[in-house]
């Protein structure tokens, strides 16, 4: 397959002269995936389009609370003219469904993490989020958003910027939030729901975690774990996990903060997050990636092995310059 460099312009185009779409949400999907893929379902079906979302995994108990996300689908059906991945920076990304999508011939990725051509068609800007990219190819095909629309556009802004706190938020990002204030997205939901908001299972989930809390480097590497015991004891789903890496890189001292999720035995999920350093050079080590300051990987080993394993590339590519005061992302 030819792999070819697409344009804002060329995705709306692409999308408005296929008239069957199947759209598919990353693995394990957070707001900006399931705010893109079912924001721009929702638009091209209300344009005439059929639309279809598809993703392997269950919804997070918040996303869930959004009632259109009831569209999301996971067995594959129908028959298609494109299909395409929305916020996957790997084929890898589509879980389940990586064969099937690397099978079709014609494919499109929209992603905002720059990463890896895998679709005949590649929309990949480094943009706040995808949602914001969705947002222009809207724009491009001459669809305005109604209100639901907004709000899932929203959804995908405001978390994948962390409440416009994170590094990536710019001023697009604000120009974005108020355009959909005004074109009603419920902007009170969204923050409530995903910033405010924990089921009593998540909030016991936080306090198991918080006890296992352990400090390196001065307390500039903080980092936090759950077992598989964890959470059968307490009843948790590994959608449950996301938020418990905020937990560690909010401390005071920390620079880089990591949890670490048991998903079966002697396999684990990693999630990074880093205030000045370069967390995506650590997870490209060990076969993940994401963003400079928000990145993830999946190791496996005993649960001690894979700490050391974290412990000694962050110290190989950070830690004497973390006591320097001189580790920035453009290491």
């Amino acid at each position: 397959m030819k792999f070819q460099k697409t344009n804002i312009g060329q995705a709306a185009k692409l999308l408005a002269d296929n008239n069957r779409i199947a759209l598919f949400a990353h693995t394990n999907p957070d707001g900006d995936t399931v705010g893109a893929c079912v924001a721009l379902c929702l638009a091209l079906r209300k344009a005439g389009h059929v639309c279809e979302v598809f993703c392997d995994s269950d919804l997070g108990s918040s996303i869930a609370k959004f009632e259109e996300t009831s569209i999301i689908r996971k067995q594959f059906v129908g028959e298609y003219d494109l299909f395409v991945a929305v916020d996957c920076g790997d084929i890898f990304r589509t879980g389940e469904f990586a064969k099937l999508y690397d099978g079709f011939e014609r494919t499109l990725t929209i992603d905002h993490h720059c990463g890896q051509f895998y679709s005949r068609f590649n929309c990949l800007y480094d943009y706040a989020s995808t949602c914001q990219m969705v947002y222009e190819i809207l724009h491009q095909m001459g669809l305005t958003p109604d209100s639901t629309v907004a709000t899932y556009l929203y959804m995908g802004l405001c978390t994948d910027t962390g409440n416009f706190m994170n590094r990536n938020t710019d001023k697009a990002s604000f120009v974005m939030a108020g355009e959909l204030l005004d074109l009603g997205a419920d902007i009170t939901k969204v923050c409530r729901t995903f910033f405010r908001e924990k089921t009593l299972v998540k909030t016991r989930l936080i306090g198991r975690a918080l006890n296992k809390l352990r400090v390196y480097d001065d307390g500039q590497v903080v980092l936090l774990y759950i077992t598989q015991n964890d959470l059968a004891d307490i009843g948790a789903e590994l959608t449950d996990t996301s938020v418990l890496v905020n937990f560690a890189v909010d401390v005071d001292t920390a620079r880089v903060g990591i949890a670490i999720t048991e998903c079966k035995k002697d396999e684990f999920k990693v999630s990074m997050r880093g205030k000045d350093v370069c967390v995506r050079l650590v997870c490209e080590e060990f076969g993940g990636g994401g963003h400079d300051l928000a990145a993830g990987c999946k190791l496996q080993g005993p649960l001690e092995e894979v700490i050391d394993n974290l412990r000694t590339e962050i110290r190989n590519r950070h830690v004497k310059r973390l006591r320097k005061g001189k580790c920035t992302i453009e290491m």
